[in-house]
């Protein structure tokens, strides 16, 4: 929170520098070195406060919050409401607001300042935005990712906030425009951070700060609605550098706002998902059997990250991967941790690779064989679900998802038909597959003339237990996000995937797992161990602009 923070001197410099200034000051003056003292001490102590004193808890302070606004029962109590607001700049009359919320995560807010209007939403599933332009949006990166944990903690008013599996750890204890606040930062593991600030008097949320979306709100004139305390002025800059007042004129709570208002404009009324989707399967055994004629670079980073939202470790490995027929290809690590393999343990990797590739070469006619089984029995497979049906993983989605609001957006620079997936209301699994997928929300964005998926974010709404838990727990939030770009040549390639969960395995087992992989540098191989050449190892190239 730059202009937010305050960086207070080592506690030792700070007491050397008052005694330094008391000797000069007796030595010249007598009165006037005991007042100069008393000042000194004074300008002091916060320095010294705040070195010394022991910052609470996050839990602490969201209880005390909760106490503050009215209590955690008043709070849970309100599932939907909505926010009238008057817009004011430099204290003149602008324009007006709206801002819904909706249990358990969904978040709108309409912006009138004259002939203009600006929407922006997030619901578990999406995150978008219509500009004045008329353009929607949906949001992707730590933009969506912000969106989505604002909503979700907002409406909420920070109840139970671990059990969606949200990470909070207090900061530091800041001076802020607001008087004195404890800065607590709330954080997702696939990236989503926040910081909140509240007052250490009112113990009240007087501030904001969302790094990602360059915006800062401050939270004044608590008054009671209803059985709770709100805010009836908040400051932002949802405009960019000129900050806006926004003053409550009314509130109403628990209208029955229907879940339809956070879902983003539907733009394509005629646009079936089912046969696009079946088209994007077909065309995916193309693709797949085109990409393995290519060598190209992996980068993959694993986080620690403990139960605060700190990044305890980060491990950084590259690799040149080469396609391999009929067997997974093989990796070739060139650095890790930014540091190029070199010496002894450069020679051992070449060495190990080459022995790789001649043993695919001695083996290939036995892999041939095998992938030809392989191939053998997913068309056995095939064959016994009806042309209907098609694919039985899209079969699968498609009986249990159901496609929200599908819209033609801009997507790198292509035309893309987006649309968000949620389980059909009132569907019963019928198998550990369908609950699973029953449980999953996310959005898609497709290229209609390719058939290609660009991108695909799916998170765990709910959490996920086999056996009641015995085998395998999986936490709410789990998520992956995938992204895929097209080359010069007309096929699509990955170019990005992050996952994120929290896993409990056998009761004792399990932990977190957190990785991006990115990929980049793609050029045409023959899968051939006579292409693979020894050499001085790749130096990294910048992948692209992740999401």
């Amino acid at each position: 929170m730059g202009h937010f923070q305050t960086d207070p001197l080592p506690k030792k410099h700070v007491i050397h520098e008052t005694t330094r200034s008391v000797r000069v000051w007796l030595a010249r003056f007598r009165v006037i070195s005991w007042i100069v003292l008393f000042v000194i001490t004074l300008q002091c102590l916060p320095a010294l406060a705040q070195q010394t004193k022991k910052l609470p808890a996050a839990e602490k302070i969201v209880d005390n919050y909760l106490k503050a606004i009215g209590g955690k029962k008043q709070a849970s109590s309100i599932r939907d409401a909505t926010y009238d607001w008057t817009i004011q700049l430099k204290d003149q009359p602008t324009g007006a607001a709206r801002i819904q919320i909706k249990a358990p995560a969904s978040q709108r807010s309409e912006l009138t300042i004259g002939n203009a209007q600006t929407i922006s939403a997030a619901n578990p599933r999406s995150a978008w935005v219509r500009g004045v332009d008329g353009e929607l949006r949906t949001l992707t990166g730590p933009e969506a990712a912000n969106a989505k944990l604002q909503a979700a903690l907002d409406v909420a008013h920070l109840i139970d906030y671990k059990k969606a599996n949200v990470l909070a750890r207090v900061v530091s204890l800041d001076n802020s425009a607001a008087g004195p606040a404890y800065v607590v930062e709330f954080s997702s593991r696939g990236g989503a951070r926040l910081r909140y600030l509240f007052s250490t008097t009112t113990k009240l949320l007087v501030g904001i700060q969302d790094d990602a979306r360059k915006t800062v709100t401050w939270l004044e004139d608590y008054r009671k609605e209803g059985n709770i305390l709100e805010p009836h002025v908040f400051r932002s800059n949802p405009l960019g550098n000129n900050e806006l007042t926004f003053q409550l004129q009314q509130v109403s709570y628990n209208s029955g706002l229907p879940s339809t208002v956070f879902d983003p404009p539907r733009s394509v009324e005629t646009l079936d998902v089912t046969t696009l989707l079946h088209e994007v399967s077909s065309y995916q055994d193309a693709v797949e059997k085109r990409v393995t004629e290519y060598s190209f670079l992996q980068k993959a980073t694993e986080r620690e990250i403990d139960g605060k939202g700190v990044l305890k470790k980060e491990t950084v490995k590259v690799f040149e991967v080469f396609p391999v027929a009929n067997r997974a290809p093989i990796m070739k690590l060139i650095s890790e941790n930014g540091v190029a393999l070199s010496g002894d343990r450069a020679a051992k990797e070449d060495k190990r690779v080459q022995e790789e590739f001649l043993k695919a070469e001695r083996d290939k006619d036995k892999l041939a064989q095998k992938q030809e089984q392989r191939r053998a029995e997913q068309q056995r497979k095939r064959a016994a679900q009806s042309e209907q049906e098609g694919d039985v993983e899209i079969s699968k989605f498609l009986m249990v998802c159901e496609f929200v609001s599908p819209r033609h957006e801009r997507f790198q620079d292509r035309d893309a038909v987006v649309f968000d997936f949620r389980a059909r209301p009132g569907f019963k699994p019928g198998d550990r597959a369908e609950t699973l997928i029953s449980k999953l929300v996310g959005v898609v964005w497709i290229d209609p003339v390719d058939k290609q998926v660009m991108r695909l974010e799916a998170r765990l709404a709910e959490g996920f237990k086999m056996a009641g838990g015995l085998l395998l727990s999986l936490r709410p939030g789990a998520g992956l996000v995938m992204e895929q770009t097209r080359m010069n040549e007309g096929i699509w390639m990955p170019r990005f995937m992050q996952i994120n969960l929290s896993v409990k395995v056998l009761l004792f087992g399990g932990g977190d797992i957190n990785q991006t992989i990115e990929w980049s540098d793609y050029k045409h191989f023959s899968a051939d161990v006579d292409s693979y050449k020894l050499g001085v190892p790749k130096t990294e190239e910048t992948p692209g602009k992740k999401p």
